[in-house]
């Protein structure tokens, strides 16, 4: 009988342990279910959950490692990899579309194809904005094609001799002879120039141009000095979400001292710059590093080139640059990207002004100011987890030990 009396309180007891454990459980459930309404997650999730099964564009597309899940509206910029010579690719968030520049070194084989399968990968046929920084070859040479193969809507362009090289005569007359059909009418793409202080805004993006005032831009002619047919590139802030990107095309250091003595960069503490002139040692002068205070750099350039860009002297530059004034960014730069080492570079802001840089050629320089997401982990909930203390800045075990 005792045997019995003993396995009958064993049974009592573990059933006042499962009744425990179950009543333990559903609090545990309660207080979650609580906490994400409070929190406000569950849209979040949602999307998560969607996200992960909507399947990629490409089959064998993988996320790259070392980089942030964007959220909301994103702005990307993608520095092509195209050799000597600048292309840059600009999705606004509010969908419009920006190429700047788009031009390859002389006498090496045509970039086209870079450019064209970027467009083409993206899905766009049209081009609101095509802006031509000055009128290299380096920077204008697929112009006419890109005009042949595409709609564009706005040209921004320098003001120079037509005759100051047929790639630039051919390019210009590609502007002028450009039309476009919108709901069903056929319009004359509009022509601007580079000249003074002028802005390019979008439903949630700005884009503030800098170049010499109509009194002082320099006279451009066949014969006009490199210099001052470099230093009429303007130099762009590009603002999104709280973050700024520095466009330069080929400014130098007679435009950089121009434009900061007329006080365009005063207060400006931007994130990430395009290097002027793929690195010469004439360009992105400590000066102007000074006043832009960037964090990431990228230099477009040809590998191998004749020019030897980028220059120690600016990549020296880069290197010892440190903040004037200490803040809450990184002081110096954290990261110099250059094409013709690490291929095509892209950076996305997305709406919380996140940053990734994106290396498509050294996926080791991967890197974003928020939480990395490791792709390919088969760790959801680590992800989940991931995500929402990147949003909501969540310190679970800050909040374990409360409870405790």
């Amino acid at each position: 009988m005792a045997k019995k009396k003993s396995s009958k309180k064993r049974s009592k007891s573990s059933r006042t342990i499962i009744t425990a454990l179950v009543v333990i459980l559903v609090i545990i459930l309660i207080a979650a279910l609580i906490f994400i309404s409070v929190k406000g997650l569950w849209k979040d999730i949602i999307d998560f959950i969607y996200s992960l099964n909507t399947p990629p564009h490409d089959d064998d597309e993988e996320i790259p490692s070392g980089i942030s899940q964007m959220q909301g509206d994103v702005l990307e910029m993608r520095v092509l990899d195209i050799g000597q010579g600048d292309c840059i690719l600009l999705l606004f968030p509010d969908g419009q579309v920006m190429v700047m520049d788009i031009g390859s070194e002389f006498g090496t084989t045509s970039p086209w194809n870079v450019i064209d399968g970027a467009l083409k990968e993206l899905e766009i046929t049209t081009i609101d904005y095509l802006f031509l920084t000055h009128t290299d070859y380096d920077h204008v040479r697929e112009t006419k094609k890109l005009a042949d193969n595409y709609q564009i809507k706005n040209f921004y362009l320098p003001r120079a001799d037509i005759d100051t090289s047929a790639t630039w005569k051919n390019s210009y007359n590609a502007a002028l002879n450009e039309t476009y059909v919108e709901d069903g009418v056929v319009k004359k793409a509009a022509i601007k120039e580079n000249i003074g202080a002028y802005e390019i805004n979008g439903e949630n993006w700005s884009m503030k141009c800098y170049s010499f005032d109509e009194e002082d831009y320099p006279n451009i002619k066949n014969n006009s000095s490199a210099e001052n047919k470099n230093a009429v590139s303007p130099t762009c802030l590009l603002e999104y979400s709280g973050k700024t990107i520095v466009l330069t095309g080929d400014s130098n250091e007679k435009s950089e001292k121009y434009l900061m003595n007329k006080g365009y960069f005063d207060d400006v503490d931007a994130d990430v710059l395009k290097v002027g002139h793929h690195g010469s040692k004439s360009s992105t002068t400590s000066e102007f590093l000074n006043k832009i205070d960037c964090e990431y750099a990228i230099i477009s350039c040809g590998a191998g080139n004749d020019y030897g860009h980028p220059t120690p002297e600016v990549l020296n530059r880069l290197d010892t640059y440190r903040d004037l004034v200490p803040d809450d960014d990184y002081n110096g730069f954290a990261s110099v990207y250059r094409t013709d080492e690490d291929g095509t570079v892209t950076v996305q802001i997305d709406e919380r002004g996140i940053i990734n840089l994106i290396a498509d050629e050294n996926q080791d320089k991967n890197t974003t100011t928020g939480t990395p997401i490791e792709s390919n982990s088969g760790d959801v909930t680590s992800g989940v987890v991931a995500m929402i203390c990147e949003i909501y800045k969540f310190d679970f075990a800050d909040e374990i030990a409360a409870v405790a």
